[in-house]
């Protein structure tokens, strides 16, 4: 299986990227600064180019079966279109070249539905401080939704952190697990790539945590 990664050069995408190599499968993964990439293996096809660009990319991306996209903003908390344009262009790609499975992140504490979002360090604190961020991951939720000819998943992680893998975690559909805060990169890339890309949970957007 062939897969396509957005995001390599982050910390989630990183943790994904070992985690697709230790199953073998072939990647191919885009970065404006291939150097920014350390990880060298038989299996993995880096790619120079950015997201905007699709042509540096449209070629590899239609020979790949999943694409995974760990696009963000880093340490920037500034406005952002990189969630909801980034995977426009994303689409548009997959559109053209016939590849319908999409694996994307975005982040469970936007959600006011959410009963793990009603506390006040989420409500007064975390929601404001990321509000840029979060507004662009909802626009991408709802673009997400809209594209019926795209075989999604939506993986709502808690807060993310670069603790140790446990190899255990829970899941549930939309919402927070109860009592869920947070969950390592190792993890969640542990939950993408064991579980994720599976056909059970197309068109549905998945909260992790432990």
């Amino acid at each position: 299986m062939n897969i396509f990664l957005f995001g390599a050069t982050g910390g989630t995408g990183k943790e994904i990227l070992i985690k697709l190599l230790e199953h073998n499968c072939p990647v191919f993964v885009l970065a404006r600064n291939p150097d920014a990439i350390s990880i060298r293996h038989h299996h993995l096809t880096i790619i120079k180019g950015g997201v905007y660009d699709t042509e540096t990319y449209k070629e590899q991306l239609s020979t790949c079966d999943v694409v995974i996209s760990a696009l963000g903003t880093g340490t920037s908390r500034r406005p952002t279109e990189i969630y909801s344009k980034g995977g426009q262009q994303i689409i548009a790609v997959m559109q053209k070249t016939g590849v319908k499975r999409l694996v994307t992140l975005t982040a469970g504490a936007f959600d006011p539905t959410d009963p793990a979002t009603r506390s006040r360090i989420i409500k007064y604190i975390v929601q404001p401080l990321f509000k840029n961020i979060y507004a662009d991951m909802q626009k991408w939720e709802r673009i997400l939704e809209s594209s019926k000819d795209i075989d999604w998943t939506i993986i709502r992680p808690s807060r993310l952190t670069n603790g140790k893998e446990r190899g255990s975690y829970r899941t549930l559909q939309d919402h927070c697990p109860k009592g869920g805060s947070k969950i390592s990169r190792r993890d969640l890339a542990d939950f993408i790539i064991k579980h994720a890309v599976a056909p059970k949970y197309i068109h549905q957007k998945v909260a992790v945590a432990y």
